[in-house]
This record gives C-alpha cells, structure tokens and sequence, in this order.
C-alpha cells in the first residue's frame, strides 16, 4: 500500500470510531418527553466516576420532566438529583428501596426559583445525556 492509501485508511477509521463514540443522542431523549412537554435544555455528561451540577430557574405551578437517555437509549447507572434553591433534596430517579434507576423525573414546581440538578456515574457510563422541558 502507498502512503496515500494507508493515509485515507486511517481517516476512514478516525470517522467511524468518532461516529461509535457519538451515538449518545439528544433527539433520541427528546422524542421520549411526555405529551403536551416543550423542550427547554439539553445537558450532557461524558465524566465517567464525575459528579456534575446544573442549575435552572422554575417556574410556579409549571410541571417540569427530566428525561435520561444513555448510549443505547437507557442510562442505567446514571443518579439524577433535583435540589430546590435551599439545596433540599426534593426528586430523584433512583429508588434505593428497590435498587433501580428511571429513565424521567417529573415535578411540579411550588415556588418559583432556582432549582438544582445534581448527575452522578456509578460504574461504567459512555456518556448520558438528559433533557429538560416544561409543560404549563
């Protein structure tokens, strides 16, 4: 093989390993929301063993679903918090009891502020992505 031909080898390579590490999609998560949900944000995490926080103002009396999604579609050791703006727990996807992750959280906000998401990894995780929406 000449040099031109290993070169297009291996950029032919580069593309289809950035296309397997990349199948972590938004739209997959967003065409998960429940009926009559607007989308607001996107937040992804790709820090394996990481805590991430986002924060978000909520409105009163507005319905909110957060919607997990992982390589594959689920994401099931992704841990999401939702903290209210005194940093009091008040939703999460886990339930210990039972040991088992959901794929959406829904709230309905009871006072308007700023509102905490809280990502944690356990074990191995390519990437998560979750979506934020509103419904009124």
């Amino acid at each position: 093989m000449n040099k031109k031909s290993i070169f297009l080898v291996l950029i032919f390579f580069a593309f289809t390993s950035i296309k397997a590490f990349s199948q972590c999609s938004s739209d997959e998560c967003i065409a998960k929301l429940g009926e009559g949900y607007t989308f607001l944000k996107t937040y992804k995490m790709e820090s394996v063993g990481e805590e991430t926080e986002h924060s978000y103002v909520f409105s009163k009396e507005t319905s909110y679903m957060l919607v997990l999604c992982g390589k594959d579609g689920v994401s099931p050791n992704v841990t999401v918090t939702l903290y209210d703006s005194n940093r009091k727990e008040i939703a999460t996807n886990y339930d210990k009891k039972n040991n088992k992750y959901y794929n959406a959280i829904v709230y309905t906000s009871k006072a308007t502020g700023m509102y905490y998401l809280r990502y944690s990894f356990q074990g191995e995780q390519p990437c998560c992505v979750s979506v934020l929406a509103f419904k009124k």
